[in-house]
């Protein structure tokens, strides 16, 4: 008897059954891959260990809720009524989290976009630095005045700049020539000294401009490539020092 009962039940409710299934195989099926992919795009991905493992904590919850949800859907419970009585409670967590989630789904685009990677040097809202780390909720920059933290939402609310996003970094200085000066020849010395320098990158090839010409003399832009951009004070001052010492360029008053 008992056993026409179990019979009885499963046959009256086997739709119930097999959804029941459904709601909770399938999200864990698709949470599986999802977690595999992610970790296979870390692994060429700049953003570190913590991160990732953050991330899948949180898709893993959001998955759980989701099923907790369907599951009770399916057995027809009313979740309009426990979605009301949860109300309060559900904006007062929400307000609290907003800015956490901004900069999570902020994070995902970054993750998703790939727009910049570690050691790129980058500028956002008049700060610049060489991307040090890139977290779940926020990017750490590297800049000479020390570490900057950056909110991830900022990359999604506000316009950036990627210096090295082909490799190398564009700097650019000014040399003063005096008009008694013969301009050809101090242009010619100064190539030469660019072309033995070890201190810029050949690829792209530095570039020579006479930006601007008056009474005193001429002003000469110089812009070469380095692959380090926080060297870049550096590089210029030992190049202004190799221009003064050997072709004896002015120091602008």
């Amino acid at each position: 008897m008992l056993v026409i009962d179990q019979m009885d039940f499963l046959f009256n409710n086997i739709n119930t059954i097999i959804m029941l299934i459904l709601v909770i195989v399938v999200p864990l099926i698709i949470l599986n891959i999802v977690t595999k992919t992610v970790l296979k795009l870390s692994k060429s991905n700049s953003f570190e260990e913590t991160s990732i493992l953050s991330l899948l904590k949180l898709i893993r919850y959001c998955v759980f809720i989701i099923i907790f949800l369907a599951c009770l859907d399916v057995m027809g419970i009313n979740l309009h009524s426990l979605f009301v009585s949860l109300g309060l409670v559900s904006v007062a967590m929400s307000l609290a989290a907003k800015d956490t989630l901004s900069n999570v789904i902020s994070g995902l685009i970054i993750f998703i976009e790939k727009k910049f990677q570690v050691d790129d040097m980058i500028e956002i809202d008049n700060q610049k630095g060489q991307v040090d780390k890139i977290g779940l909720k926020a990017v750490q920059l590297r800049s000479k005045a020390g570490l900057i933290i950056i909110p991830n939402i900022l990359f999604s609310t506000k316009p950036f700049v990627n210096y090295t996003r082909n490799g190398y970094y564009i700097e650019s200085f000014t040399v003063f020539l005096k008009n008694e000066y013969i301009l050809d020849e101090k242009i010619e010395q100064m190539t030469q000294i660019l072309e033995k320098s070890t201190l810029i990158l050949k690829d792209p090839k530095y570039k020579i401009f006479v930006k601007n010409m008056t009474e005193e003399g001429v002003e000469v832009l110089v812009k070469v490539a380095v692959d380090n951009p926080l060297d870049d004070s550096y590089i210029i001052s030992e190049l202004m020092k190799e221009f003064k010492r050997k072709i004896e360029i002015e120091d602008k008053k």
